[in-house]
């Protein structure tokens, strides 16, 4: 599962996503269209998918570099989480030791949108990288680990994206994507659920009796639902590709790119683009019910014949 997001400061969220233990295990270049992706993920001894191919990871991380917009005054980007432009949330980071890892963020002149301290939810905390995206950081377990920390052991936990209608979104991750939903997280009080999707088989043994089921994982979707937005007349929220831009898509890999395609069509899928549009033969994108995007691409493990 990957996430994309634009960035005008790239070689600032360079440098932070790799402070925040994350690698660049690729760069594609694009001087016709004049842009670069850089793929990050965490690649040490400690991760999960250490050295497998790019589209064969549990967790990657899509920066994309318009050229030109780190020099333009005019250029800026909506990170998701501001009206009228909501709908992207964050990406979450689970760490061994969450107030070690703050701290080592905030001495380093990181800012922060929510810190450990504030608010009535005292176990998450939320970083800002360059351009103002957040960054959730969450427990990897119950108890924090040793007092210090460690970045090579952090996960790419979750993409996290809001939802109109929770029916209609489980229903479409589930039966369109095949995930799963391993954790729900009820907030009456503050009038919001949380409900967190994953591919379990990419993943080690989920431990059912824990409190946060899956934080040890890679590539967990996490739809929240704020109540009464199911009852709104059309859109309710930002996709991140319509102007302004931002948040991109999220993205999924599988075993055989042209048979999933052709599930997708047997299921009446929305498409952004098919296999056989544009130049790009080997990447497509459908619309989830909320008109975010999700990328399909071969999984490298499964067959040569459609890698980037």
């Amino acid at each position: 599962m990957a996430a994309t997001t634009d960035t005008s400061t790239y070689k600032l969220n360079l440098d932070y996503y790799k402070f925040l233990g994350f690698s660049e295990i690729k760069k594609i270049d694009f001087p016709d269209a004049k842009f670069s992706l850089y793929f990050l993920a965490y690649n040490s001894a400690n991760s999960l998918s250490k050295d497998n191919g790019l589209f064969d990871r549990n967790g990657v991380l899509e920066l994309t570099h318009n050229w030109g917009t780190e020099n333009d005054p005019n250029y800026s980007i909506v990170n998701g989480n501001t009206e009228p432009y909501r709908g992207f949330g964050h990406i979450a980071i689970s760490v061994d030791n969450i107030e070690a890892a703050c701290k080592r963020l905030e001495d380093a002149g990181h800012p922060f949108q929510k810190k450990l301290q504030d608010g009535r939810m005292k176990h998450i905390a939320f970083a800002k990288d360059p351009d103002g995206y957040w960054v959730e950081i969450i427990r990897r377990h119950e108890q924090d680990v040793g007092t210090t920390t460690d970045p090579s052991t952090y996960r790419f936990n979750h993409t996290m994206l809001r939802v109109k209608s929770p029916e209609t979104s489980l229903k479409w991750y589930q039966e369109v994507l095949g995930m799963k939903l391993i954790r729900t997280r009820k907030n009456p009080d503050a009038k919001f659920d949380l409900y967190f999707l994953a591919y379990p088989g990419a993943n080690p043994a989920i431990d059912e009796a824990s409190p946060t089921p899956g934080s040890d994982w890679e590539g967990i979707v996490e739809l929240t639902w704020n109540y009464g937005t199911e009852t709104q007349e059309g859109p309710v929220y930002h996709n991140g590709n319509d102007q302004p831009q931002g948040f991109g898509h999220i993205c999924i890999t599988v075993d055989d790119l042209d048979a999933a395609c052709a599930r997708f069509e047997s299921l009446g899928v929305n498409w952004k683009k098919r296999l056989t549009d544009g130049r790009m033969k080997n990447v497509a994108f459908i619309l989830d019910p909320d008109n975010y995007w999700v990328e399909v691409v071969q999984n490298d493990k499964y067959s040569d014949a459609h890698k980037i």
